[in-house]
């Protein structure tokens, strides 16, 4: 049973609170602005500081505040996942190359502790930017998102989608397994994520 108490989209709730607008939100998601802007009326009937904690913010937003070029960067790497289903990798291509430097930037400032709070919360909208080394890392990851991709099939009775998705945590469940269903198209998923996957959810397959 739907409950309209518990946010669909939080990851809204902590843009429209760090100072974003209505129409930054839209922009950076790829929502329709009527979208979001019902989701955050509903919000403000279960979340009476919401609002308020918006004005603050957006009244003092600082130099940290995302650069126009930040967020062209951002929305590339953002569109490069949804067209690929992966991030950016250092490869032959000239304009991917320099997306994945780019997001090495922000996962190297992040580490250290220097990448301003609106950023990291945009960032993590792109699954796995904070992960590259070192291999245990990621392994432990990948096991985490079958984690989560297991409940969410288990509560939803279906498999996530990455394009035509209801809520972020759909979105970014959507675009880890459609990465798994290339890797196993191209022969590149390793053989005991292959397994695990088959194990957890018999004949799985990325969904749009």
């Amino acid at each position: 049973m739907l409950r309209w108490d518990i946010s669909l989209h939080p990851s809204w709730d902590r843009m429209y609170k760090s100072g974003m607008t209505v129409r930054e939100i839209s922009d950076f998601t790829g929502r329709p602005l009527s979208t979001v802007q019902r989701h955050l009326q509903v919000r403000e009937f279960y979340d009476s500081g919401i609002r308020a904690a918006h004005k603050t913010a957006n009244a003092a937003r600082a130099p940290g505040w995302p650069t126009t070029h930040w967020q062209r960067r951002y929305k590339a790497a953002q569109n490069f996942l949804v067209e690929t289903g992966r991030l950016p990798s250092e490869r032959d291509d000239d304009e991917e190359s320099a997306l994945a430097r780019w997001v090495a930037r922000q996962r190297s400032s992040h580490l250290r502790g220097e990448l301003p709070d609106i950023q990291v919360i945009l960032m993590d909208m792109l699954p796995g930017w904070t992960y590259r080394e070192p291999a245990m890392n990621r392994d432990e990851h990948w096991r985490e998102r079958l984690a989560d991709l297991q409940a969410f099939v288990t509560e939803t009775g279906a498999m996530p989608r990455y394009k035509r998705y209801d809520s972020e945590l759909e979105h970014s469940l959507g675009v880890w397994l459609h990465t798994q269903h290339q890797g196993r198209a191209e022969g590149r998923l390793r053989q005991w994520r292959l397994e695990a996957l088959n194990e957890t959810l018999p004949g799985w397959r990325s969904s749009m």
